[in-house]
């Protein structure tokens, strides 16, 4: 099952959601972290994989086109803690067609759960995959300014919720959200001081704060099934 995460603009947390949610998932069952955003590796603490491992990554695969192997994936996975690998960026590359994007979303859905941090930036490769994933989430703050790009963005057509990362003193709230995207709001990530010191510290891999964990949980119980409906 491939969950895509993406947002409209930069800045909302969509990497740090997409990690919290595979490490959780990764003490469920095995699970994969796709990274086309290029954040995963500093957030997970983990090496430049850029420079670690020239010519491997997604970006190699997405420049090969549509025909890449699906095997080249399995041989790119670096390990980041039992049960969860992750599949990085890679070099710097021209984005990839939206058809090798889709063809990549397509071979991420085999192998039980993988994660996809699609990024904010309007990729081609990014917004195929989103297009083809079983689930594709929207992860945004209660911003004006990024719900203005939200409802224009042709990736809210295959988007069947919204994550909301939260942050004290905004005007607008969950049902506001909803209500302008006309998506419910299925995961509610708070902004904190705590979350903020593990992540910049890069030690997120092994200590995962509870504000991140438990709305990560809650969404992966609600993940029905593969068609991207939620549980009651």
């Amino acid at each position: 099952m491939l969950l895509a995460l993406w947002s409209p603009k930069g800045g909302s947390g969509t990497s740090v959601v997409a990690a919290s949610i595979a490490l959780v998932a990764a003490g469920r069952a095995e699970a994969r972290l796709a990274d086309l955003g290029g954040d995963q590796p500093a957030i997970l603490g983990l090496p430049p994989l850029s420079t670690a491992v020239p010519g491997r990554g997604l970006s190699a695969w997405l420049a090969a086109g549509a025909s890449a192997p699906t095997e080249w994936l399995d041989a790119m996975a670096v390990p980041v803690v039992p049960r969860l690998s992750l599949l990085p960026l890679g070099d710097d590359a021209p984005p990839g067609a939206p058809e090798a994007g889709a063809a990549l979303g397509v071979a991420l859905r085999d192998n039980g759960l993988t994660v996809l941090d699609a990024g904010a930036g309007p990729s081609p490769a990014a917004r195929g995959a989103v297009e083809v994933a079983d689930t594709a989430l929207m992860v945004i703050r209660p911003c004006y300014l990024a719900l203005r790009r939200a409802v224009v963005d042709p990736r809210l057509g295959p988007s069947s919720g919204a994550i909301l990362v939260e942050e004290p003193g905004r005007a607008l709230d969950a049902s506001d959200v909803a209500a302008v995207l006309g998506l419910p709001v299925v995961g509610r990530f708070p902004v904190r001081a705590d979350v903020a010191r593990v992540v910049d510290a890069g030690v997120l891999r092994d200590r995962l704060p509870a504000p991140l964990a438990s709305p990560a949980a809650l969404l992966l119980d609600g993940l029905a099934d593969a068609r991207g409906r939620w549980a009651a």
